[in-house]
């Protein structure tokens, strides 16, 4: 998600000083990935060591992203403050948007995310969560799949020199292709190798 990738200073609000709290959870991962996370709660807790503001307005700082852990029906006012604040865009959990906040949103021209976990979408998207940042990266993880595969060659019936009979394919030309395949050119006769996830 290009939002999350250009994204550096995140406000919280309803942040929670409770670590049982997903919104604490939240406000924790998002600070050890490396974002710049501000708690807003108005009795100014610190949350997993970071210093509360009351509201989004008391923030000295340029906010890009808004995350509102309120109720559903108290969303809308956040929503403004953002929009005063020249928040890029508010983040909605699941459970947490209305209508009213949806057409708050366009009215101020916020960009509304709704319905989904910010850190479940950091996770997926993040380069850290193990999923490659480009497609070449699939090259060296077939490379690894191959190598790993390797270590049970013997017990499947390879050997160096060939052979294997039914159980391991046979021949020569098995060997071949292995090797083939550890190098990321797969046998013609065999068409190209499919991604493994």
């Amino acid at each position: 998600m290009q939002l999350l990738n250009r994204t550096r200073t995140i406000a919280v609000v309803g942040a929670s000083p409770r670590p049982e709290r997903h919104s604490h959870t939240v406000v924790s991962y998002l600070h050890r990935v490396g974002y710049d996370v501000i708690p807003v709660r108005p009795d100014l807790q610190p949350v997993d060591g970071l210093k509360s503001y009351a509201q989004l307005a008391d923030i000295p700082v340029q906010l890009d992203l808004a995350v509102i852990f309120r109720r559903a029906d108290a969303v809308s006012p956040f929503i403004a403050e953002a929009a005063a604040k020249k928040v890029e865009a508010v983040w909605l959990p699941p459970g947490v948007w209305t209508p009213q906040a949806e057409e708050q949103a366009r009215e101020h021209d916020v960009l509304l995310v709704m319905g989904r976990c910010i850190e479940e979408e950091h996770r997926h998207f993040s380069k850290d969560s193990g999923h490659p940042a480009r497609l070449g990266v699939h090259v060296s993880r077939r490379h690894k799949t191959y190598e790993d595969n390797r270590k049970d060659l013997e017990e499947a019936g390879y050997t160096q020199a060939g052979g294997g009979g039914g159980k391991g394919g046979g021949g020569k030309r098995s060997v071949l292709d292995e090797k083939k395949m550890v190098r990321g050119r797969p046998s013609p006769r065999q068409g190209p190798l499919k991604r493994t996830r």
